[in-house]
């Protein structure tokens, strides 16, 4: 007897073994250099999803693989400018945005907007008319209490560009500090405004920094010595197709495997950091965490689930686009390879790695399930690990959310935001590789569960609504620089960690406080603390305190716009 128990254990810690040793190869691949970062657009994303692909083949199911376009980059396919008669050279002189229109003209006069903002109470086109006029704004806006109050919404370039255009100018100058344009990139979003938008810097038309300030505190009419663009643009967006890749596991059960769970993650990340990225832009950003973790935990769970016949039809699905605003579930959502009624559950995930060693704690938030449901899935964890199930803000954040939105319950496994989020330090080097085998236990139970219960309730609305509280809408946003340590909600603002060089780390904020004050605001919460941001402008110097190991502390801070 004592023979086979050893034999048992060992048999187990083999198997767990093993797994581990297929996650570590499975993300070592997926964040290789080959692979480009998985950037939409990117080569490497096509090979990761072929590589997914392959895999759910050798498990024997069947495979589909979805594209849809996507915009990846654009190119000024001709551009002429010429300033007064002077010709100006792109990419030195001038460059165009690249959410530009195309247009051309000639002999246009430029005027100068300020920082183009028009709303009930400001009017920075004041005795100027921009009709037929080029109109030139300045990218940044002064951190001045003018600008306090204004909607943020007001406040973005592009929205400031779009009430140019509307106003009737045929080109937009964004005028620049530095002393050389912008290179032409594609802008975050899909976004093409209705005329040319150029960079160029504010001293070649003559503009100071004590210009722009002056016009930021008092519109008034403000007059350039004449000066007359002429101007032929023509961009070229460059489209690449983006991969969803989907594999079905059809149920055992003759009836119920008409329904369908969906089992998700997203596949792509960064790339090199062109956009989104919190890091250094121009270097790898493999997203070990971010998600390849998500990614191999999805091939672990259908070859668990291969050899225990769930009564309920799975379906696997790699989405890509979820870097650029959940584009790949919100595709498959509106064009999806099952029918969406027969669709009865989904569960995401998205940043399943870095489960705290110390203080392990999943989070798994449901959107649309019942309470019922959850109780019996947080049945399931194991002991030593925590189940958080109350993101708040935060659980709108991936792809899960395409399906909540079309009433279909979601869950969301995460294990927290950490401080490599974003930047080409999530490397495999720091996953928690034993806690994901963890998680694929957990995740399998809750999974057969769903698969094989007789019935599965319809969408709740309860538990369906994201917590509705609304912060302010600031001037400007003021970057911090706190990680959120979401397995702690009440009695302060606790912090996993903060951003190299922001002024949390500079005030000595650490991983594990509490903030309770921020600028003689009372903190309970999160959101008590992005309430408090949203009061406060670049530049104001103020106290925080927080708790460290039951001790007070405090210290002051210059807070810096993000």
């Amino acid at each position: 007897m004592r023979q086979l128990i050893i034999l048992f254990f060992s048999l187990v810690l083999s198997a767990q073994t093993s797994v581990e040793y297929q996650f570590a190869k499975d993300i070592n691949y997926l964040v290789s250099p080959k692979l480009e970062g998985r950037g939409n657009g990117s080569k490497g994303l096509n090979k990761a999803a072929d590589f997914v692909q392959k895999r759910y083949k050798s498990l024997g199911l069947k495979v589909d693989r979805q594209t849809y376009p996507f915009v990846n980059k654009v190119e000024r396919a001709f551009g002429s400018c010429k300033l007064s008669g002077v010709k100006l050279v792109f990419g030195k002189d001038v460059e165009t945005l690249g959410s530009s229109g195309n247009g051309s003209f000639q002999n246009a006069p430029i005027l100068f907007a300020g920082v183009g903002i028009k709303t009930s109470t400001r009017d920075d086109y004041l005795g100027i008319d921009p009709i037929g006029a080029v109109v030139a704004i300045s990218r940044t806006i002064p951190e001045i209490p003018a600008m306090r109050g204004i909607a943020r919404s007001e406040l973005e370039l592009h929205a400031r560009i779009r009430r140019a255009a509307n106003l009737g100018a045929v080109a937009v100058i964004v005028l620049e500090e530095k002393l050389a344009p912008e290179k032409i990139k594609r802008e975050e979003g899909p976004l093409t405004q209705p005329v040319p938008v150029l960079s160029i810097p504010m001293t070649r038309l003559g503009i100071t920094k004590e210009m722009i300030d002056s016009s930021a505190e008092n519109p008034s009419p403000r007059f350039l010595p004449r000066m007359e663009m002429d101007l032929t643009i023509n961009m070229r967006p460059v489209a690449a197709k983006l991969p969803n890749v989907t594999a079905i596991m059809p149920g055992s059960d003759p009836l119920l495997s008409n329904e369908y769970i969906v089992v998700g993650a997203h596949l792509d990340h960064l790339g090199m950091g062109e956009r989104n990225s919190r890091g250094e832009s121009g270097k790898l950003h493999p997203g070990a965490d971010d998600n390849a973790s998500g990614t191999v935990m999805l091939l672990e769970l259908a070859r668990r689930l291969k050899t225990n016949s769930p009564k309920r039809s799975v379906v696997f699905v790699h989405f890509s686009g979820e870097e650029e605003g959940l584009l790949g579930s919100s595709h498959w959502v509106q064009h999806p390879t099952v029918p969406i009624p027969s669709i009865k559950f989904m569960i995401n995930f998205d940043m399943v790695g870095r489960l705290d060693k110390a203080n392990p704690v999943l989070h798994l938030g449901g959107l649309g399930a019942t309470k019922a449901i959850l109780e019996q899935s947080y049945s399931f964890a194991p002991e030593d690990i925590a189940i958080g199930s109350d993101l708040g803000f935060a659980m709108g954040g991936s792809d899960h959310m395409s399906f909540a939105t079309a009433r279909i319950p979601s869950y969301f496994f995460f294990t927290g935001i950490h401080t490599d989020y974003h930047t080409p330090q999530d490397t495999i080097e720091r996953l928690n590789i034993p806690g994901m085998v963890q998680i694929a236990d957990y995740a399998f139970k809750v999974i057969q569960d769903l698969a094989n219960v007789p019935e599965l309730p319809p969408f709740d609305t309860t538990t369906g609504q994201i917590n509705s509280r609304q912060t302010p809408t600031p001037g400007r946003r003021i970057a911090f620089g706190t990680v959120p340590d979401f397995s702690s909600s009440t009695g302060g603002f606790r912090i996993s960690g903060t951003t190299q060089g922001s002024t949390a780390a500079l005030i000595g904020l650490m991983a594990g406080d509490t903030i309770i004050s921020f600028g003689g605001r009372s903190i309970a919460d999160i959101y008590d603390f992005m309430e408090a941001l949203g009061a406060f402008k670049g530049g104001d110097k103020i106290v925080v305190k927080w708790l460290r190991s039951g001790q007070e502390h405090q210290s002051e801070a210059v807070l810096r716009e993000r």
